[in-house]
């Protein structure tokens, strides 16, 4: 009766090993998302690529690649793990590859409160004058949707953030070296903005064929110099230059003042003599208007004049023209 048990129990346990041990595992959908600012592309991993392994991951692959969608199911295939056939896994045979194109601003400075890391990540250089000091710069670039393909085939495998820090930085060190290697201190000073525009060009025609697009690209704050002897010099060389400059400003008043003094004096002077000059010729008019009347007087007095002496003077009948007015003479 025992054997029996024994017997039947093995056969179940041998029964539901051959019913459940042979299962393969289940088939779980592998779902990538893309995001807005994400380009996708999707690369096989195995069998033949679309047009041999001469083209595999060329500009021209890469584009076909591209996917237009924002939600992908990678498509799967067992893979033996084991001697039977349930021992499988499952795995995808194409392969999603991301770029992000999010734009990206560095800024290396000396200054850990400035910059972008705490580190200082000024970028050092030499004036012709075997001067060092040292810049900050300040950069910002992204990937347009048209250009992700040419940053893949150039840069796959790195972020954008990786390819500034490292590519584009040392490309920017080697242009800030020449030219400020080739100027004295002076016009290194002068000339920042020259050099900060040429920079940008450069750097811009450079890695736009590979799929970067530089849209600022600056120097920032002043030079940083390696012996700090030379700064405290240029400090008081500048405040003397101030101070002779502020010396010069203040003569240049007060000779403006002494100028005005003058010009106002001259004026209140110019404006009494030709006061005088009018109050003389308002004399001069007003007595000739004056002769002008006593001869239009005399000269109606004249008119009319008959050449006897006016009676009302002297009363008739007196002696004092001794009888000249008498009727008889």
């Amino acid at each position: 009766m025992k054997k029996r048990e024994h017997f039947l129990t093995l056969f179940i346990a041998v029964f539901a090993l051959s019913i459940f041990g042979c299962v393969k595992p289940p088939k779980v959908e592998m779902i990538i998302e893309i995001d807005t600012n994400e380009t996708a592309f999707l690369v096989p991993l195995e069998g033949k690529t679309k047009a041999g392994q001469a083209k595999f991951m060329s500009l021209e692959y890469l584009e076909e690649a591209k996917v237009a969608t924002k939600r992908i199911t990678l498509p799967q295939r067992g893979k033996r793990i084991g001697r039977f056939a349930h021992q499988i896994k499952w795995i995808p045979t194409v392969r999603i590859i991301k770029v992000d194109r999010t734009p990206i601003t560095r800024e290396w400075t000396k200054d850990s409160k400035t910059g972008t890391s705490k580190r200082d990540q000024a970028i050092w250089v030499e004036s012709k004058d075997s001067i060092g000091f040292s810049v900050g710069v300040n950069i910002t670039a992204l990937i347009s949707e048209n250009n992700a393909s040419n940053f893949l085939y150039y840069y796959a495998g790195k972020s954008l953030y990786s390819v500034i820090d490292e590519n584009i930085r040392g490309f920017v060190t080697s242009i800030l070296s020449r030219e400020f290697g080739s100027r004295s201190l002076t016009n290194c000073k002068t000339d920042k903005k020259t050099i900060s525009e040429l920079a940008l060009k450069e750097t811009r025609d450079n890695f736009s064929d590979m799929g970067i697009s530089i849209t600022n690209l600056g120097l920032v704050g002043g030079l940083t110099y390696e012996d700090k002897e030379i700064q405290i010099a240029i400090n008081e060389a500048y405040v003397a230059e101030m101070n002779i400059k502020k010396a010069g400003m203040d003569r240049d008043a007060q000779i403006a003042i002494n100028e005005k003094t003058v010009s106002i004096a001259v004026a209140k002077r110019e404006a009494a003599e030709e006061f005088e000059k009018a109050k003389e010729a308002m004399i001069a008019k007003v007595k000739l208007e004056i002769e002008q009347i006593r001869a239009e007087a005399t000269r109606i007095a004249a008119r009319k004049w008959n050449g006897s002496v006016p009676k009302n003077i002297v009363p008739q009948g007196t002696r004092f023209l001794f009888g000249l007015d008498s009727s008889e003479n």
